[in-house]
C-alpha cells in the first residue's frame, strides 16, 4: 500500500490530478489535504537563499596610512637620576634592638702567670696602672723629665740620633701580675706608628710583658760601653728599644747596635734570650730550649704576637744564624 505522504507536496492548493497520479483515490482527496497540511506544518522550511555581498574593491583595500615623521627626542637625565637614588640607611626599630645581645664588658685582670723555670730576681715589678681603655697607645715628642734622666745614660754625645729624630710612645700592656699597666718606649720616628700598632695588636692578643721602662738613669751606666746598662735591664726582664750602645757581648768592635739609632726593640728577655757570636747565652739559656706557647714567649715565626710586628715591616732575630728571640727592629 502506497502512504499518500510519499507524494505529498509542500504546497497547500493540490489538484486532484496530481493525487490521483500519486495514487490515491477521490474520496481521499480530503485526507490527503489534511495530511498535506499537516506535513507542511512539520516540514522545516527551507532557508531563503541570500544574495551575497561583494564587497568593493574601495573597501576590500585599506587605505595606505599616512607616512609618519619620527622627531628624536634628546632625554636629558638629571644628576640624581643619573648616578642613583641615594641608598636609604636603615634604622632598626625599637624592638629589635631590644633584642640585640649586650656587648661583654672588656677584661679588668688576667690570672698571674705560674713560675717558670727561670725567672727575674722581682718576678712581679711594680709597674704604672694602665690608663683609659684598651691599649690606649700614644706617640708623641720626648716630655722633658724623660729627656733629662736620658742623657749621659742612654743618650750621649757622639750617638747616631738626636732627640728631635726619637719619640715617646705610650701604650697599655698585660703584666705577668695579670694586671693593666702602662709602659714607655723612646724609639725612631721612623717606626714609633709602627712601634705603637705592634704593642696595641699584643694587648688585643693578651700577651704577657713583664715591665716597659725606658732605657735611663735608673738602669746606671753600662759596664761594657756607652749607654744605659742593658744587662741589668736583660735581666729584670724589661722590655725596651733606644740606648745608645754597642752590639751586646760585642762591645769590643765598637759597632753601635741599632738600638742605638731606635730602630731596634727587645721584649721580654727572660723568656726570649739571646745567643751571642761566642755562644753566650743572655740573660738566661733556660727558655732557649722551650720555645713552645707560652706566656710572653714568641715561639715561631708564624704566631701571631711575632706577626703583630713583622707584619708593620719590622724583622725577627729569632731567625738568625745566632738567634735574639727577644728582638725586632728595621
Amino acid at each position: 500500500m502506497t502512504s499518500p505522504h510519499r507524494c505529498a507536496l509542500p504546497v497547500l492548493a493540490l489538484s486532484v490530478t496530481l493525487l490521483a497520479g500519486c495514487g490515491g483515490s477521490p474520496s481521499a482527496t480530503a485526507g490527503s489535504v489534511g495530511a498535506a497540511t499537516s506535513a507542511t506544518s512539520n516540514t522545516t522550511s527551507a532557508p531563503t537563499p541570500t544574495t551575497p555581498v561583494v564587497p568593493s574593491k574601495v573597501a576590500a583595500t585599506a587605505t595606505p596610512a599616512a607616512p609618519t615623521t619620527v622627531v628624536r627626542s634628546t632625554v636629558v637625565r638629571s644628576k640624581v637620576a643619573a648616578t642613583g637614588t641615594p641608598a636609604t640607611r636603615h634604622t632598626p626599630s625599637s624592638s629589635s634592638s631590644a633584642k640585640a645581645t649586650a656587648a661583654p664588658k672588656p677584661a679588668t685582670s688576667l690570672p698571674p702567670v705560674p713560675r717558670a723555670g727561670a725567672e727575674p730576681a722581682v718576678r712581679f715589678p711594680r709597674n704604672e696602672p694602665a690608663v683609659g681603655s684598651g691599649a690606649n697607645a700614644s706617640v708623641s715628642a720626648i716630655p722633658d723629665s724623660a729627656w733629662t734622666k736620658m742623657v749621659g745614660y742612654s743618650w750621649t754625645r757622639g750617638c747616631p740620633v738626636g732627640r728631635s729624630q726619637l719619640r715617646w710612645v705610650r701604650v697599655n700592656f698585660w703584666g705577668f701580675d695579670g694586671q693593666r699597666s702602662r709602659g714607655s718606649l723612646v724609639v725612631n720616628a721612623a717606626i714609633a706608628d709602627e712601634a705603637a700598632a705592634a704593642f696595641t695588636r699584643l694587648y688585643e692578643l693578651r700577651f704577657r710583658i713583664r715591665q716597659m721602662k725606658p732605657m735611663d738613669s735608673g738602669w746606671g751606666h753600662n759596664p761594657k760601653g756607652p749607654g744605659a746598662d742593658d744587662y741589668a735591664a736583660m735581666e729584670a726582664d724589661n722590655t725596651s728599644a733606644f740606648n745608645c750602645r754597642y752590639v751586646g757581648g760585642q762591645e769590643a768592635s765598637k759597632v753601635y747596635s741599632k738600638h742605638a739609632t731606635g730602630t731596634a726593640i727587645d721584649v721580654n728577655d727572660f723568656e726570649n734570650p739571646y745567643v751571642a757570636d761566642d755562644g753566650t747565652v743572655y740573660p738566661d739559656r733556660w727558655f732557649l730550649t722551650r720555645r713552645g706557647e707560652a706566656p710572653g714567649v714568641f715561639s715561631t715565626s708564624g704566631s701571631a704576637a711575632v706577626r703583630a710586628f713583622t707584619s708593620q715591616g719590622l724583622r725577627w732575630g729569632g731567625l738568625w744564624s745566632n738567634p735574639d728571640y727577644q728582638h725586632f727592629d728595621r
